[in-house]
């Protein structure tokens, strides 16, 4: 439609809107006949406001006449409802938008993906040295050397934390990185065993029931380490669970009283998935006086494996923030 032709078409309907809104007006005038004169009015209103909406809608800027549907029924309803005054409300913000615009935002931003973890660039970062050294070792994509080098500097990690790695780079396409993963894992083991095998001698010469209390509790102590670093799979791992737990029974069987061997004979029975008994020795390390906020962890876990998940709510709630260590505050937050 031509500009001259928009014009016409504005003007005569704003005549058109002119007369109905005189209509409307004076039939409010008018005593009441057979028809309702309020219900008239609204009529003749709505009417007067399509043709205010046709006459405003052909005066506004291009920009702001689409969609053609929607503005013509915005500008329907403000000159309906508020006579007059809608449409040139409408009218002189839109003219005002238009010379006056705001300022564009600049074409050279714009929305990016969200960058993708890249493990052969994690050699290039320079905090968290222990995740770090890991999932370099983990990439084989990294040279030879670096994976190396990562292998070397893990070695002062506790066994605990690498355990895991370690076993897996046992199949590493790389031979020297495959014999210093069984080197460390075999000196760790080795180490422990040996302990191991002098605390036996000890204890099959001693008739002390003092000193065979002290070794026998070392001894569980020292199985439960096999356990603890990850040391031990399969059938061995059974065997050593039940041989930490003999000995840790055998020790309070001359000291009851001992309250981290409860706690031991607990996490040991967590590891066979006893979770009944564990609640049980743990309870009891509880009433011997160990220290309770060590102890919630472990009973939780208890819990949880009984299915009794309000407990574990409630164990973990009573730890608080502050009061829980940097690993466990999101398992924390969860559940309270």
């Amino acid at each position: 439609m031509s500009k001259t032709l928009s014009f016409i078409v504005g003007a005569l309907a704003a005549v058109v809107a002119v007369i109905v809104q005189y209509l409307a007006i004076a039939s409010l005038l008018q005593p009441a006949g057979a028809t309702d004169p309020l219900l008239r009015f609204f009529a003749l209103q709505a009417l007067a406001g399509l043709a205010e909406a046709v006459a405003f809608r052909s005066w506004l800027p291009l920009n702001y006449r689409e969609p053609r549907a929607l503005s013509l029924l915005f500008l329907w309803l403000a000159c309906t409802f508020v006579p007059l005054f809608g449409g040139l409300v409408v009218l002189s913000s839109c003219i005002w938008a238009a010379l006056f615009p705001a300022s564009k935002d600049s074409d050279q931003l714009a929305d990016v993906p969200r960058p993708e973890f890249v493990t052969y660039l994690v050699s290039r970062v320079s905090h968290g040295g222990g995740a770090r050294l890991q999932a370099r070792l983990a990439n084989t994509q990294v040279s030879p050397t670096d994976r190396l080098s990562a292998l070397v500097a893990i070695q002062s990690m506790p066994t605990r934390t690498t355990g895991t790695l370690l076993r897996e780079l046992l199949a590493d396409p790389l031979e020297d990185i495959r014999l210093i993963a069984y080197g460390t894992l075999d000196h760790a083991e080795n180490e422990i065993m040996q302990k191991i095998f002098r605390t036996s001698k000890a204890l099959e010469v001693t008739g002390n029931d003092t000193e065979r209390h002290a070794l026998n509790r070392m001894l569980a102590e020292l199985y439960f380490e096999l356990v603890y670093q990850n040391l031990v799979q399969g059938a061995v791992y059974r065997h050593t669970l039940q041989q930490a737990d003999r000995y840790a029974q055998t020790a309070l069987e001359t000291d009851p009283t001992d309250a981290a061997l409860w706690l031991i004979r607990g996490r040991l029975a967590l590891a066979n998935a006893l979770p009944d008994a564990a609640h049980e020795y743990i309870a009891h390390a509880l009433e011997l006086g160990f220290p309770r906020e060590r102890l919630v962890p472990w009973l939780a876990e208890a819990d949880f494996l009984r299915g009794d998940y309000a407990r574990v709510s409630q164990l973990l709630a009573s730890l608080g923030n502050a009061a829980a260590l940097p690993t466990l505050k999101p398992v924390v937050k969860y559940w309270s």
